[in-house]
């Protein structure tokens, strides 16, 4: 008898009704709530499936959480494969919205039944949580707490000029925050509860992390708005040229949502990373630590993750999903400590592949962390097994950035490192904008601290390190020290030693600072279990637990605090969001010009932002230097250089006639803004040699028009 999933008759009958459904929605061209709930039943129940064959002998949540992202990691991977030769469309998402069930259907059948223990009552435990009711009120008043806290956050939603979050939140926000951490921490201590345990820290962890996206109503960053404008060309033509080996995994991921669910492209680019963050995080590290023997007292331990500010999982890049990505093969590493076999290799090598299409610059690395991990656990010599693997990790980012310069014909060399040590320790530089002497005691206090937090993380994963040697004798333990010292020697040779001539000054670090933001992905496990450790020394000590919740929300609040851009005593920071008056701004433009765009723009990245938001790569002007986008933007490009000259050595109608005799248009536009400083001055001296102007939205922004040899 053929036990493959193909013949088992209620995944084929479901499947099929699913995936016919999946297809109306596809081909549907009205957006309905109906699309969005079959696509929700659609990645569940394949998904559970999927989950199944990796993790048969886990409960169904398990296979849920896991199944789901595999199908996402293979849905990428057949779709960038295919967007690599070929291009993307609805034929073939439809295409691979079929061949998905078809492989699963492949799978070994083990007549599942996919809510066999969801519907389970274990009579003990229900008894423990009756016995225990002052618990679960405070976790409903834990979860109100929340509930309030997000609400607040959906109230102050913003399209105005804002900096910082935190410059429209009052200091109660922040009390309900405090004291609803401090009920969590009792609570998770007291209660032996784990669904409700796990949800509260999810929604407490999602609460931290999505602030921006809740309160930056527009969008947040710049780059967002990059990747947004590429997936909505893509979505509309089908590719972009020229094809370039990274960020492909990404844009077809939101490109085929966007197809399937109707959800705008630029909901799902803005969601994506913050919402997975506040979710995948506390799930996959309780299910990595806790499937080797480390259950006791680890949720508590959980809900101090955030200590360490997550900004890399506030907004959505591929470098950003890429490190998601990271976390969740570091914690499925720790899985396979106790539970390697054929299956979870494949699991974690989809994922691999899958952060490679997203982006490979991070995929590289993890690829090697990865099968290393698994040859770490058959080779019988050590010695010799660390140095080649500490050597190839140690080379392979330095060798494929200067590859791949070379492939891109820019200049790139490698110098003596210690001539580059300034490269080097300007990644722990405190940010030029932080003044801490313009500060009283108490935010010079919070500053210092700021300071501290990541060497303390350090400190505090290094005894963790010490208790899994020593206490768990985790052998794997030197595998994960062997890799942080690879990627911190990594990051020394690409910030001391390799030099991108062809990228700007502040750049050159950012490669290398991604290499350590990996290194404290991989020390999160320790840090865990090094707060474990403190959690259990206090079990039954009711005061110093107390204390403990006390203490710990007080620096949850101070790192959540410096998870965002701050604006205050110390910190003068300058970078703003697009603004509802940027949009106005460019459709202003755009309707003087009956949309035909036969002119240039410069003006600062945010305006250029909401232009790439609003039109997206509508228009390129070919010019000496290449390609050009008609709005100036800060990629080096020489319009952002004339636009640099407008507002940092005088707005002059020389440097907007050079502009446009570079791009060859006769008509140009200036735009500035109200928060860019002198604002006044720019202002009133650039109205003296324009054609025209115009004051839009109360005096936000100033438009000035330049018509070539008009004068």
């Amino acid at each position: 008898m053929n036990n493959k999933l193909l013949f088992n008759g209620k995944y084929i009958i479901f499947g099929t009704f699913l995936t016919t459904l999946a297809l109306f929605s596809l081909w549907s061209n009205t957006s309905s709530w109906w699309q969005i709930l079959v696509s929700l039943f659609y990645f569940g129940f394949f998904g559970i499936y999927l989950g199944g064959w990796f993790l048969n002998k886990e409960r169904k949540i398990w296979q849920l959480v896991f199944g789901v992202i595999s199908l996402f990691g293979l849905l990428i991977i057949v779709l960038s494969g295919i967007y690599w030769f070929y291009r993307i469309d609805k034929e073939i998402i439809a295409f691979v919205l079929v061949l998905l069930p078809i492989l699963i259907s492949l799978q070994k059948n083990k007549e599942l039944e996919l809510f066999d223990d969801v519907t389970k009552i274990d009579l003990e435990a229900y008894s423990y949580i009756k016995s225990h009711l002052g618990t679960k009120i405070l976790g409903l008043i834990v979860f109100g707490g929340q509930a309030l806290l997000f609400y607040t956050l959906f109230t102050k939603r913003f399209t105005d000029t804002l900096i910082s979050p935190w410059t429209i939140i009052g200091p109660k926000f922040f009390l309900v925050f405090f004291i609803t951490s401090i009920l969590l921490l009792w609570v998770v201590q007291k209660s032996k509860h784990t669904l409700s345990n796990l949800l509260l820290i999810v929604i407490h962890t999602s609460l931290i992390l999505n602030v921006a996206l809740i309160i930056f109503k527009i969008g947040f960053g710049f780059d967002p708005f990059i990747h947004q404008a590429t997936e909505k060309w893509i979505s509309e033509n089908g590719f972009i040229l020229p094809k370039q080996p990274y960020y492909i995994g990404q844009y077809m991921l939101i490109v085929a949502l966007n197809f399937i669910t109707k959800i705008s492209i630029t909901s799902l680019d803005k969601s994506l990373v913050p919402v997975l963050s506040g979710i995948i995080t506390p799930l996959v590290a309780y299910f990595g630590l806790s499937k080797i023997n480390l259950r006791h007292k680890l949720i508590p331990a959980l809900a101090l993750v955030p200590l360490l500010p997550m900004s890399f999982f506030i907004m959505t890049t591929p470098n950003n999903l890429a490190l998601l990505l990271s976390l969740v093969i570091v914690f499925w590493i720790w899985y396979e400590i106790k539970n390697n076999n054929n299956k979870t290799n494949l699991f974690g090598l989809i994922l691999v592949f899958t952060t490679i299409c997203i982006h490979p610059l991070v995929g590289l690395p993890l690829f090697f962390i990865y099968t290393g991990s698994i040859l770490y656990k058959k080779t019988k010599f050590k010695i010799f097994f660390y140095s080649l693997y500490t050597t190839i990790l140690t080379l392979i980012l330095p060798l494929t950035f200067y590859l791949n310069a070379k492939r891109l014909g820019q200049d790139t060399n490698f110098g003596n490192p210690l001539r580059g040590l300034d490269g080097f320790w300007s990644l722990f530089a405190r940010p030029h904008y932080y003044w801490i002497d313009k500060g009283d005691w108490f935010w010079r206090s919070l500053y210092y601290y700021r300071d501290a937090i990541v060497p303390l993380f350090i400190i505090v994963a290094m005894l963790g390190i010490f208790f899994a040697t020593r206490k768990y004798k985790i052998k794997q333990t030197y595998f994960f020290v062997t890799t942080i010292v690879g990627l911190f020697i990594s990051a020394f040779i690409l910030s001391a030693s390799l030099n991108f001539t062809d990228v700007i000054f502040y750049e050159q670090g950012s490669y290398a600072g991604r290499m350590l933001t990996m290194i404290l992905i991989i020390l999160l496990p320790f840090f865990i279990i090094s707060l474990r450790e403190l959690f259990i020394f206090v079990k039954k000590q009711p005061t110093k637990q107390f204390g403990l919740a006390i203490i710990f929300s007080a620096l949850l609040l101070v790192s959540w605090y410096f998870t965002y851009p701050t604006r205050d005593q110390v910190s003068y920071h300058t970078g703003h969001s697009v603004r509802s008056a940027d949009i106005t701004t460019v459709h202003f433009i755009d309707n003087l010009n009956k949309g035909k765009k036969d002119y240039i723009v410069l003006t600062n990245q945010l305006v250029s932002a909401a232009a790439l938001r609003e039109f997206s790569f509508v228009n390129y002007l070919k010019t000496p230097a290449g390609e050009q986008y008609f709005y100036s933007v800060p990629t080096g490009g020489p319009l952002y250089q004339y636009f640099r000259k407008m507002v940092y050595q005088e707005p002059k109608r020389q440097w907007m006639e050079q502009a446009m005799n570079f791009a060859g248009v006769k008509k140009a536009y200036f735009v500035h803004t109200n928060y860019w400083a002198p604002a006044g001055e720019i202002r009133d001296a650039a109205k003296l040699e324009s054609d025209n102007w115009w004051e839009l939205e109360n005096g936000r922004v100033w438009v000035y028009e330049y018509l070539l040899n008009a004068k």
